[in-house]
């Protein structure tokens, strides 16, 4: 195979997983949990019942323009914070209901622009077909465009003392910005599309962290869907290319575990190259990684055909730091991003393994089995054999089909969404929102009473299994609907 064949083989492999590669259906889900909050929250808020069926009413690429508007999507994350620790009442606040009136007021004026985009003093945009747009905030105070500072201030990652300021772009700058995305396109297509489904806008920023100032950066819930570049990186454009894809890959990992958990105890690891850092941020590391081990096998590969266009990546001066394919200090251990994912990679599959979600550990083992194809470029992928998908626990898989039957749980909230394959539900018991996939979603609509054994013949029946295989799913997907509140055992004679 030929090595640009291999490139174009991986970064499609990528991008075209059910689950977690395939963007179109990640946003689509995105969307479809914020609907199920609006309609829960508008059952308690009178406030929030217009324009919660204004917004049911959104076609989908409306719904993701207002739901990837800054603004927007915070206040709705706070509002999903309070529902799922003390409830509806009173969950989405003072702000949400006028708030989301001004974006769907907005998006009707001037289609695909969303709030935050409205209160630029130009409107300025990169990338394919021009849908990220980069901020550019006047001079003059207005009330959008102050509350769009403070929401900057406040919400670029709190408490990690940092801190970002954000500057208005000179022409070069934006023509920097289009330059590299321009050059992403041209190495990792399938990897662009994807990636800018999850990035609505970029902002030149001066960035800086507890350890001094930051190439790049994005701030997490506070500052969604957006990322902030140094005005001296975009000079650069192949690390400019690097940064933006880093970044955006982030961000759809942001968006993958809106609907599914990835660790179960969130606690600090200690990493080779001298930080600590949480698990869950471990795991976006990795996936970043692996992101960026195809991006560089191109920039190798298929590189030389763009430097006539961009100039060579030794065209340039750079900071040394791992993900930048123009310096690498490799005389440090683990200065590389190639060390540091092998090491990651050990460890999510050795021990730290237990502390992750079988949806986790999935994704992790999916991701290093998609990069395979990269040996034959003679990239090193140590850590031996393929990591297995994640199985049922031994519990699970040892004990026979029982007599006991389930019913689905009481007074749950339900939205069935076909479009993307999942059932969200909020159980008021535990107040959190449950995302459930296909097999998970057939084996809840199956408790109406059934014993273990019924629902194994119609789980069986349904998805073309074998008994065995089958009942390896099923038991497991049980016990977490027992856990979560969607069913509950019942006796003989009281099912309801």
């Amino acid at each position: 195979m030929q090595r640009t064949d291999v490139i174009r083989l991986t970064d499609g492999r990528l991008q075209h997983h059910e689950h977690f590669g395939d963007s179109s259906r990640v946003v689509l889900r995105v969307s479809e949990r914020y609907r199920f909050a609006l309609e829960v929250l508008a059952r308690r808020d009178a406030r929030l019942r217009e324009v919660a069926t204004r917004v049911e009413a959104l076609d989908a690429a409306t719904a993701e323009t207002v739901f990837g508007d800054l603004l927007v999507r915070a206040a709705l994350e706070t509002a999903i914070s309070r529902l799922e620790t003390s409830g509806a009442d009173g969950a989405a606040g003072e702000e949400l209901p006028g708030l989301l009136g001004e974006a769907l007021d907005c998006v009707a004026r001037t289609p695909g622009r969303c709030l935050s985009r409205s209160a630029m003093g130009r409107d300025l945009s990169v990338g394919p077909g021009g849908k990220v747009w980069v901020w550019d905030l006047p001079e003059e105070s207005t009330p959008l465009r102050d509350r769009l500072r403070e929401s900057i201030r406040t919400g670029f990652m709190p408490g990690a003392e940092s801190s970002v300021d954000i500057i208005r772009p000179t022409p070069a700058m934006v023509a920097g910005l289009e330059r590299a995305c321009a050059l992403i396109q041209r190495l990792v297509p399938e990897m662009t599309a994807s990636v800018f489904r999850h990035l609505h806008s970029i902002a030149i920023a001066n960035i800086r962290g507890p350890r001094g100032r930051m190439l790049t950066g994005s701030g997490g819930d506070g500052t969604p869907c957006m990322i902030f570049i140094d005005p001296h990186e975009l000079e650069n454009p192949w690390d400019t290319a690097g940064h933006i894809l880093h970044e955006a890959v982030h961000l759809k990992l942001s968006d993958l575990i809106r609907t599914g958990a990835i660790v179960t105890d969130d606690g600090p690891v200690e990493l080779a190259w001298g930080r600590k850092t949480s698990l869950s941020n471990s795991i976006f590391a990795y996936h970043a990684y692996v992101h960026m081990q195809v991006f560089r096998a191109a920039v190798e590969h298929l590189g030389p055909g763009c430097h006539a266009e961009f100039g060579a990546p030794r065209d340039y001066v750079a900071p040394a730091h791992a993900m930048s394919v123009v310096n690498n200090d490799t005389r440090k251990p683990f200065s590389r991003a190639e060390e540091r994912l092998d090491f990651l990679h050990t460890q999510l599959e050795g021990p730290l393994a237990s502390r992750v979600t079988p949806y986790g550990r999935e994704l992790n083992a999916w991701l290093w089995e998609a990069i395979r194809p990269l040996e034959a470029l003679g990239t090193p992928l140590s850590g031996g054999q393929p990591t297995p998908v994640a199985k049922p626990s031994a519990p699970a898989l040892g004990r026979a089909p029982a007599p006991m039957r389930y019913r689905q749980g009481r007074d749950l909230s339900l939205r069935r969404s076909p479009s993307t394959e999942v059932l969200f539900a909020l159980d008021p018991g535990s107040r959190k929102i449950v995302t459930l996939n296909l097999a998970a979603w057939l084996a809840f609509e199956l408790c109406d009473g059934k014993t273990e054994e019924e629902m194994l013949s119609s789980y069986t029946a349904s998805l073309g299994l074998g008994a065995e295989r089958a009942w390896a799913q099923l038991a497991p997907t049980l016990e977490g609907l027992v856990s979560s509140g969607m069913i509950e055992p019942v006796s003989e004679g009281r099912v309801s």
